[in-house]
């Protein structure tokens, strides 16, 4: 520890009373040792004598474990201590001078009862019930400098894995691999509405430590890309297309990732995941169709998944997004519609329209309908008033304002939280750019990132129909958005000053640490083709690159085209994810009339920490709706885990923390879905954990 840390006074921010026979730990820069006395708010620790194990560091004076050491010594290694350091040594000198040896014999006695009835340090387990008291450093008249929850310690079995060394070398950029997948559409001119292409999702889906991927397409086939290591993947195609969002979430709670598609023309296609995959020839996975019995309804049955019918038939879905929304420990669903598609595929049907939420009941979902009516092309699920409980965030298309419900006591309350919102919400993403330990929320809407003379002249025609009319108290913008909370439960659109307001034709969005120096970069893909829009350009098709941004370490943002990242192949769904193992993150880039694109990262920065959330014991068992942060020497650093962002994107479930080189993990804090609250240590070495809650 340095020597200016080594002066700071550390005092309880909080504590909790103990049942009998426990016992504390505190924790002092992630440092776990245990209490002896009595800790009451305002404790200075540096008046108290704490005994921690070798070898020791001072802080004030007081004695603190190693980080990665928890608690080893009992009161029986205590009792041999003294017996060999003290009073063996002394009985070979001929004891204390004026002492007889029945008295010395007496004066042992003593000390090892001593021992044995006082509290020593002992043997603790993932099992052991144990209060963590967060210790912070006090200001110059001892009052603690912020007030952090007590977070009371689940049963918890962890395991760690090494991530694996990539055996390439480092080119500070990202290397693409084209996959055996692209868009198409029905039709030799892309139109209106198939110009939006189609989603993607990430996951585990057999449960061998990598992720897999999940493809949609619109003509074409959907597919899985099964991981098989180093940027290799098996191919298996569904017997569906027609899709636009993608999930991949464990719906029954037995274990295994399914996967769901919102489909164009009928309501969204599930498919269960039973785990038991088998391959034929050449180790590929196999394809079936079979009947329960004759005359029954015909089910599709793929190697391993099998197709139920969940939704009413006339239930349709663009978007969508899944957590455990009433507290009963399992997925709910929210899902919301591209109203203005059903004029092609619907003959201006719009029943089953709007802004649903299907409340999980084991058997069936119950539907809520909280708008009858929408053009929804992003949904997201957060907290938007720190009140622990997520909420619902939609983003409309053509003009319609977005929307929000917060969850109340007495249900879904629709509300206003935003002073400006963009006209035509694209996409969706959330993360904490500036580590404060809030959530920032950007929207991407449609703008040029350079207005040079020929990007006017390209968005020229479509720019006259989307003026932006000046209307009173009228909160949309065309433009990018940027939200960052004001601390007074308020958001303020900050875009323009973080440097994120215009990044072209915009799709999906996500942040991610690329660089792995501890703060969100953002990724965005671009790019429009409609004959409608653009028929004034080659091929009626707005060529844009994508776009990333580094995040300057203050939450504002610049663009790295070195980084490998700038295709101009049209890309829609987008995520990231470590695909390889490596440690860092990866992404993947559905694009429409082009290859699907993996990229790999080798920008080689920092260091990271990789966590795999599991909670069998509950229907939510990859801990969809936890927040988590990493406590490290340099920073602290939050992430959620969701089940879809973006644009029509599913995520890993899968969290990646990345931190500079010259950092270390500490400890790990867990808010479970349920509100329930854990932390432990993590030692300096750790790249990946997986923490399974067995309660």
């Amino acid at each position: 520890m340095a020597k200016s840390q080594a002066k700071q006074r550390y005092v309880v921010a909080r504590t909790e009373e103990l049942p009998p026979g426990q016992r504390r730990i505190v924790t002092v820069q992630g440092r776990e040792i245990a209490a002896c006395v009595p800790l009451t708010p305002q404790s200075d620790l540096s008046r108290m004598r704490l005994r921690g194990e070798k070898p020791r560091t001072k802080v004030s004076g007081l004695p603190v474990a190693q980080p990665g050491v928890f608690l080893t010594k009992s009161r029986i290694e205590l009792a041999i201590r003294i017996i060999i350091k003290t009073l063996i040594p002394l009985l070979k000198q001929g004891g204390f001078p004026g002492f007889s040896r029945k008295i010395m014999v007496g004066l042992f006695w003593a000390l090892l009862a001593i021992a044995l009835t006082s509290c020593q340090q002992i043997e603790t387990s993932s099992e052991t019930d144990v209060v963590f008291v967060t210790i912070t450093p006090g200001s110059p008249n001892g009052a603690p400098t912020s007030t952090p929850a007590v977070s009371l310690a689940e049963s918890l079995a962890i395991s760690e894995q090494p991530h694996r060394a990539s055996p390439y070398p480092c080119e500070d950029r990202f290397i693409p691999h084209s996959l055996e997948h692209i868009t198409a559409i029905s039709g030799e001119i892309v139109k209106k509405f198939d110009s939006n292409g189609a989603g993607l999702a990430i996951n585990d889906l057999d449960r061998d430590g990598d992720l897999d991927l999940v493809l949609a397409n619109l003509a074409g086939s959907n597919a899985i890309f099964w991981n098989e290591g180093d940027f290799a993947f098996q191919k298996q195609e569904f017997p569906f297309g027609q899709s636009r969002a993608i999930s991949i979430v464990d719906i029954d709670g037995d274990g295994w990732q399914d996967i769901v598609f919102a489909r164009r023309e009928t309501a969204p296609s599930v498919w269960m995941n039973d785990g038991t995959f088998q391959k034929g020839e050449n180790n590929q996975k196999t394809h079936r169709q079979t009947s329960a019995q004759p005359g029954q309804q015909q089910f599709e049955q793929i190697d391993g998944f099998t197709r139920l019918d969940r939704f009413s038939p006339s239930q349709r879905a663009y978007t969508f997004a899944w957590a455990d929304l009433d507290g009963d420990v399992d997925l709910d669903l929210v899902l919301a519609t591209y109203q203005t598609e059903y004029r092609r595929f619907n003959n201006y049907d719009l029943s089953g329209g709007g802004v649903v939420y299907y409340e999980n009941r084991g058997d069936d979902f119950i539907a809520t309908h909280l708008a009858t009516y929408s053009q929804a092309l992003a949904l997201l699920l957060v907290d938007l008033n720190e009140d622990e409980h997520l909420d619902i965030w939609v983003g409309h298309d053509f003009l319609m304002p977005d929307q929000v419900w917060l969850r109340t006591d007495d249900g879904w309350q629709e509300a206003t939280r935003f002073d400006e919102i963009a006209q035509n919400t694209m996409s969706f993403a959330a993360g904490d750019i500036n580590n404060d330990g809030g959530v920032e929320l950007f929207a991407a809407d449609m703008m040029p990132y350079e207005p040079t003379q020929a990007a006017l002249l390209a968005w020229a025609p479509l720019m006259e129909t989307m003026e932006d009319v000046d209307v009173a108290h009228d909160q949309q913008i065309i433009q990018n958005v940027l939200q960052v909370a004001t601390g007074d439960g308020g958001f303020e659109n900050q875009a323009v000053a973080r440097g994120v307001e215009a990044t072209g034709w915009s799709w999906s969005a996500q942040f991610g640490d690329l660089d792995q120096d501890g703060f969100l970069d953002l990724y965005v893909v671009n790019g429009m083709a409609a004959e409608e829009m653009f028929g004034h350009l080659p091929n009626n098709e707005l060529i844009e690159e994508n776009l990333v941004f580094q995040n300057d370490g203050t939450g504002r943002f610049k663009p790295r085209p070195d980084w490998g990242l700038n295709a101009t192949a049209g890309g829609r769904g987008m995520n990231m994810a470590d695909l390889d193992g490596d440690g860092d993150l990866d992404i993947v880039v559905n694009n429409l009339l082009s290859p699907a694109v993996v990229y790999e990262n080798r920008l080689c920065g920092g260091h990271s920490l990789t966590v795999d959330l599991q909670w069998p014991k509950s229907k939510n068992t990859y801990a969809i709706g936890a927040r988590l942060a990493l406590q490290t020497t340099t920073g602290r650093y939050m992430r959620e885990i969701r089940s879809n962002s973006g644009y029509l994107s599913g995520e890993p479930s899968q969290v990646h923390f990345g931190f500079p080189t010259d950092s270390s993990p500490i400890s790990l804090d867990i808010q479970w879905p349920d509100g329930r609250k854990s932390t432990l240590p993590v030692p300096p070495s750790s790249t990946r954990l997986i923490v399974e809650r067995t309660n």
